[in-house]
C-alpha cells in the first residue's frame, strides 16, 4: 500500500518572487522619476508675433462682408449728426439689411424704395413699411433695416417666405429686445 501524504510542504517558487519583487522595484523608481521631474517645464510655446487672421479684399468674386467691424477699436466711433429713436410701438420684423454705417444702410433703403427700380417693383413694398433701427453692441452699433410690423414670429416669417424671396435667408428680428 503506498503511502499518501495529506498535508504536503509546498516549495517556494523563488522565480515567481523576483519577478513580482522587480516589477514593483521598476514602478516605484519610474514614479520617483516622475514626480522629481514634474517641477520642470514640459514645453515652452514661443511668442507668436504675425497676425492672427486675415480678412481677404476678396473671396471668389463674392464681396467678403461685415469687413468694416472695429471689435478691438471700441473707442473709435463715428459721431452721426441723425439722431434715431427705435419706434417702441415696433415688435416682430424682417430684417433687409444691417450695417455699423447709418449712410450705408440709408443708401440700401433709398436703392429699394426707388421706384425706378425695376427689381422690386413687383413686391408690395411701402415707404412707409420700412424701418431703420438702432442696436447698440458690446462690438459697436449698429443700424438695422427693417420691414413691415408683424404682432407675431410666424407671421413674420409667412410673409417673409411668400413675398420676399429676393432675401436668401429670413432674419425676423425682434425688435423689442433691440436697446
Amino acid at each position: 500500500m503506498l503511502k499518501k501524504r495529506i498535508f504536503k510542504k509546498k516549495s517556494i517558487n523563488v522565480n515567481k518572487y523576483l519577478v513580482i519583487f522587480l516589477f514593483i522595484f521598476s514602478l516605484i523608481v519610474i514614479l520617483i522619476l516622475l514626480f522629481t521631474n514634474l517641477k520642470q517645464q514640459f514645453f515652452i510655446v514661443p511668442e507668436f508675433v504675425g497676425s492672427f487672421y486675415i480678412i481677404p479684399d476678396d473671396k471668389e468674386g463674392k464681396e467678403v462682408m461685415n469687413k468694416d467691424k472695429k471689435s478691438l477699436h471700441l473707442n473709435d466711433e463715428k459721431i452721426l449728426d441723425v439722431e434715431i429713436i427705435n419706434d417702441p410701438s415696433l415688435e416682430y420684423s424682417i430684417q433687409i439689411f444691417s450695417s455699423s454705417d447709418y449712410y450705408l444702410v440709408k443708401e440700401k433703403f433709398d436703392f429699394i424704395t426707388n421706384k425706378s427700380n425695376n427689381y422690386f417693383n413687383d413686391l408690395p413694398l411701402k415707404i412707409n413699411d420700412f424701418f431703420i433701427v438702432f442696436f447698440n453692441t458690446d462690438m459697436g452699433n449698429e443700424h438695422i433695416l427693417l420691414y413691415k410690423n408683424f404682432s407675431t414670429r410666424i407671421l413674420a416669417s409667412d410673409y417673409c417666405l411668400k413675398y420676399l424671396n429676393f432675401l436668401q435667408k429670413c432674419l425676423i428680428v425682434n425688435a423689442q429686445n433691440l436697446n
